[in-house]
C-alpha cells in the first residue's frame, strides 16, 4: 500500500502543478490558489483514511479543454 500511495502522491503532484501553471497563464490566479489549497488539503489527508481513497481522487476538469482553446484562438 505504500508504493501505492507514493504513486498517488507523484501522479496528484504532476496533475496538480500543471493545472496551475495552466489557470497561472489564463490569468486565473484566484483558482490556480484554489487548485493548490486544495490539493494541500489532499496531500495532508491522503493517508488518514484508505477506505476513502477514492474519494480523494483529484478530477481533471472538463471545462479546462474549452478555457484553452479559447485562450490559443483569441
Amino acid at each position: 500500500m505504500k508504493n501505492f500511495l507514493r504513486r498517488r502522491v507523484d501522479i496528484a503532484t504532476c496533475w496538480a502543478s500543471n493545472r496551475i501553471s495552466v489557470m497561472d497563464t489564463l490569468e486565473r490566479y484566484e483558482d490556480s490558489y484554489a487548485i493548490a489549497e486544495e490539493f494541500r488539503e489532499w496531500i495532508l489527508n491522503i493517508g488518514a483514511n484508505n477506505e476513502n481513497l477514492k474519494a480523494s481522487v483529484l478530477n481533471y476538469p472538463k471545462e479546462l479543454k474549452d478555457l484553452l482553446d479559447q485562450k490559443v484562438n483569441e
